[in-house]
Formats: structure tokens, sequence, C-alpha cells
């Protein structure tokens, strides 16, 4: 039992991450644009169908009113030729017609309403399908905006910490090979000048040695210069 619930809850993880990862705002606000205007088409689609039934009601009206009209004038002239059965029989289609144009008169009125419904809701639609379009815009450039300076932040993050830390560590690196450099260089310098051999200018033998015997002398004794003890010599 332990194990299916486990594979539940990883399969929902799953699925809820690759919701998130496609629940993009844009992508969502395109989604409803396009069932908007889906539900738009069908709405302009229903109003095309709506003026079609109620032209086609106008025409039986005006079928109707032409046809009262005929059986009266009918009537009166069978009344004046003094054939009143043919009279009363158009009389009597006057009557149907007459009740028949005041059913469809009836009946457009209702058509009739139900169109300016119908307009009044499609013009509701499209003044909702212009401010949804205004909407978007705005929301497509607050998206931009967001991510331009989440990329910018990122960048600037970045650099603080790792390209400046990268690049103190790479300048103390090099003063430290600098300083490495120097002091080798002198330590080789020392030994150099310790193991080089030491040679007399034979030019300079005399006063060298002059030098050197008025140094061992006593510091009372030590009057005479280095040119009075050559003197001597």
């Amino acid at each position: 039992m332990g194990i299916f619930k486990r594979v539940k809850d990883v399969f929902l993880a799953e699925t809820n991450e690759l919701i998130d990862k496609c629940e993009k705002p844009l992508h969502m606000v395109n989604q409803y644009m396009r069932e908007f205007s889906a539900e738009l088409e069908k709405g302009q689609k229903a109003l095309a169908h709506q003026l079609f039934i109620e032209k086609r009601q106008a025409l039986l009206i005006a079928n109707a009113e032409a046809a009262v009209e005929k059986r009266d004038r009918q009537s009166r002239l069978a009344v004046a030729e003094g054939e009143d059965q043919i009279a009363k029989l158009a009389l009597q289609e006057k009557l149907l017609e007459e009740k028949k144009l005041a059913v469809y008169l009836k009946q457009y009125a209702t058509i009739r309403e139900q169109t300016n419904m119908l307009e009044e809701r499609i013009a509701q639609l499209q003044a909702q399908s212009e401010e949804y379009n205004h909407r978007r815009l705005l929301l497509e450039s607050r998206v931009n905006v967001a991510s331009s300076l989440k990329q910018l932040n990122q960048s600037v993050i970045s650099f603080q910490t790792s390209g400046m830390i990268k690049g103190f560590a790479r300048a103390e690196e090099r003063v430290l090979m600098v300083e490495s450099e120097l002091e080798a260089m002198n330590h080789f310098n020392a030994l150099a000048k310790r193991s080089a051999p030491q040679y007399f200018d034979p030019a300079l033998t005399a006063e060298i040695e002059a030098s050197l015997a008025l140094l061992k002398q006593p510091v009372s004794d030590a009057v005479e210069t280095t040119e009075d003890v050559i003197a001597k010599d």
C-alpha cells in the first residue's frame, strides 16, 4: 500500500511541476483570449441566425398585410357588384389573414426583443474583448520589464558572488606569485654572493695591508693615518 502511495505522490509532484512550468502568464492569457474569441465568434453566428429569423418574420408580416389589403379590395368590389357570396368569402379570407398577421406581429416583437438582447450581449463581449486586449498588452509589458529586471539582478548577483570573488582571488594569487619570484631572486643572489671567489687587486695590496694593520692597533695607538704607515714602509 505504501509503494502505491509513493508512486502516486511522485506522479502528482512531477505533474504539478510540469503544469507550473507550462503555466506561463502570457501563454495562459493568450489561451484565454483564444477561448474568448471563440465565444465571441459563436455569439456573432447566433446574431446572424437571429437576424435571419427576424427578416423572415418581417417577410411573413409583409405578405400577411398584402393579403389583408387584397381581400379587403376584393370584398369591396364584390359588394359594389352585388356579389354578396363572393364578398363574404373575401371577408372570411381577410379575417383569417388579419389573425395570422396579429400572430406574426406578436412573434416579431418577441424575436426583435431577443435580437436586441443578443446585440447588447455581443456589444458587451466586444467591449470586454477590447479591454482584455489592452490588459494583455499591459501584462505583456509588465512581464517583459520584470523579465529584464530579473535577468539584470541575476547578472549583478552572479558578478558579486562569483565574478568579484574569483577576480580578487586571481589578483591575490598574482601578487603572491610576484612576491615569491622576488624572494626567490633575492635568495639566489645572496647565494651567488656567498659562493663567489674573492680576488685582490695587486695594485691595492699595500693600501689594504696598511688599513688592516691600522684596524688591528689599539684605539690609543691608532693615531697614524694610512698614509703615514705607507710612508714608513
